[in-house]
């Protein structure tokens, strides 16, 4: 049977075949010290996908260098799903790439507390569209214990991959048409960082937007007032662009992307849902700046035609 590294690495080639994209790997671990990353790199030619890997084994360096909340820790405990999704996420940033895997545990000896025994392990998933856990139980020794874990978090990697080039390989890509509304005021755009209940990008800066399931004008309208609470009469429409049709081959989805500009009058009404947990007033030019979702400049450039390019 083959090595989950070298199952890996194929569907990594495979993908890159089908799609022309390679895409990029990363670790940040804790429990395992560097196991998964050592696991990766025994297989020639791993440079061209693996990137690096942060160790963080204290909390200080989970909160400090992956970014991981210190209300995060404290609430839920270093060993927590929550941990492990917020590791993950921080180490993709941090290493640039388009996943990143980690683990969070107790390998034993000691360590146990209520409701937490030696041998738990929570390994986390982060990628562009998607964030995951998973919780694994062991029953060994500590360093048995590290090997399961390590081995588990190579197979939640090879699941994602296998799932990702089978969407990849399907003939006909979902097609689904959304609007994207850019709210504008004093020269500055409002941007929304996801929520991690939206159930595609989440912890990603975007406009203001939603399913298209009304005439797109109409949606629009719709979507500014359940995501900031501004009525029509709270926003004045500058331009409508021409639709942007794009590919997420992760997803197997085509994007149609209708988008608008509007003049916010009075910015202080804004009030966000649940969907984000914050919103940024940015010049298009700082857009670059932020971990936005996919196709956010270029859809905000069919609207702003050079109106927007700097603030007063």
């Amino acid at each position: 049977m083959a090595k989950l590294e070298a199952e890996i690495a194929q569907l990594l080639r495979q993908y890159q075949a089908k799609t022309g994209k390679l895409l990029t790997i990363g670790t940040a671990e804790s429990a395992t010290g560097g196991r998964i990353s050592d696991k990766i790199t025994n297989i020639p030619g791993s440079s061209d996908y693996y990137k690096g890997s942060i160790v963080a084994y204290s909390n200080e360096v989970k909160i400090n260098i992956l970014g991981v909340n210190r209300e995060t820790i404290q609430n839920y405990g270093a060993v927590s799903p929550q941990t492990a999704i917020e590791m993950a996420e921080g180490g993709r940033k941090v290493l640039k790439v388009d996943i990143c895997i980690s683990d969070t545990g107790i390998a034993g000896p000691s360590g146990a507390i209520p409701r937490k025994p030696v041998g738990l392990f929570y390994i986390g998933l982060s990628a562009t569209n998607q964030n995951l856990s998973q919780e694994c139980h062991f029953k060994a020794n500590r360093e048995d214990n590290k090997q399961r874990a390590t081995e588990a978090a190579l197979s939640l990697l090879k699941e994602y991959l296998a799932d990702t080039l089978s969407r990849a390989t399907q003939k006909n890509p979902d097609e689904k048409h959304i609007v994207t509304c850019f709210l504008e005021h004093n020269h500055k755009i409002l941007i929304l960082k996801r929520s991690q209940k939206v159930s595609t990008y989440q912890g990603q800066w975007a406009g203001v937007s939603g399913y298209m399931e009304a005439i797109d004008g109409e949606q629009a309208l719709i979507e500014i007032k359940e995501e900031t609470r501004l009525d029509k009469g709270d926003v004045q429409l500058l331009k409508k662009g021409e639709p942007l049709e794009v590919i997420d081959e992760a997803m197997n989805r085509k994007w149609i992307i209708h988008p608008f500009l509007f003049h916010v009058k009075a910015p202080e009404k804004i009030k966000i849902d649940w969907e984000h947990t914050e919103v940024k007033w940015v010049t298009a030019s700082e857009i670059t700046g932020y971990e936005t979702v996919p196709w956010l400049k270029e859809t905000l450039y069919k609207v702003i035609d050079g109106l927007i390019v700097k603030s007063k």
